[in-house]
């Protein structure tokens, strides 16, 4: 399965253990659903520990292409593909949560790691850049802080674009995570995003939560009147023209029962 996340240097498109090809066209629908959103992003790839050939991550690559979109790096952590990534003159990188030292741990014979410096005595449990190094296993700093984060809690999805102007009539704003506006958000302009739309104002103009998918995404405005409410695959039209019997309040659109709603922001 294809996720996509926004993250602070871009897209961030996750793949799972299917085949290659049936996850490609399961990205070029994705692209395709909501191409003025990917035209001109750059993206990384994160395969995890799919082992792929340099024709495979060509595919991807022409893929991304087609569809005006820039590959900037892949994240792998299987050795083949990253050797594979980098012969093809692309940028690889880590897995976001496992370090060099395993991936070399791995593709490596154990007499090969049992090579790793170990300094004096006082010292050995620790590597001399840090790393700790428990019942034989290397663990990387950065592992353990992972951890800890797990213990007091992890907060995701939270970047976002934060906008202090009002959005004027023809303008568009875009981002692969939340975007926040103060101020009124007039008709004929777009918001766009990947996660919550929030507008501290009038919010007026078309607005597209969850871009991705994300049927959790929601959008608060002081004043919800837009004239086109997307969130995920869902729709609702113009409340513009609605009668109002009861003074603008801050309302919020979010999915219930697979249809967009609207309800008092505090509601939820």
């Amino acid at each position: 399965m294809v996720t996509i996340k926004g993250s602070g240097e871009g897209l961030l498109i996750h793949f799972g253990e299917e085949l290659w090809l049936s996850q490609l066209r399961e990205l070029e629908s994705k692209l395709q659903s909501n191409p003025r959103f990917f035209r001109g992003g750059q993206v990384t790839l994160n395969v995890h520990r799919l082992s792929l050939s340099r024709d495979d991550i060509r595919r991807a690559q022409a893929l991304l292409n087609k569809h005006g979109v820039t590959l900037q790096a892949v994240l792998a952590q299987d050795i083949h593909t990253v050797t594979n990534v980098i012969e093809l003159g692309l940028p690889a990188r880590l897995s976001e949560t496992e370090s060099l030292r395993d991936i070399l741990a791995r593709a490596k014979p154990s007499k090969d790691t049992q090579a790793l410096p170990q300094g004096p005595a006082h010292m050995r449990g620790q590597s001399q850049s840090g790393p700790r190094v428990v019942e034989g296993d290397i663990r990387a700093d950065t592992d353990i802080a992972q951890d800890a984060g797990q213990v007091i809690g992890q907060v995701e999805g939270s970047d976002g674009l934060l906008v202090r102007r009002r959005v004027r009539s023809g303008q568009i704003l875009r981002h692969p995570g939340h975007i926040v506006v103060l101020g009124d958000v007039n008709p004929g302009s777009q918001l766009i995003a990947g996660g919550d739309i929030v507008v501290w104002g009038k919010l007026h103009g078309s607005v597209h939560a969850g871009a991705f998918g994300d049927t959790g995404a929601t959008i608060c405005a002081l004043e919800l009147a837009p004239s086109l409410i997307r969130i995920a695959d869902a729709t609702r039209i113009s409340r513009r023209h609605e009668k109002r019997t009861k003074p603008a309040r801050p309302e919020m659109a979010l999915i219930q029962d697979q249809e967009i709603m609207i309800v008092g922001w505090q509601a939820k």
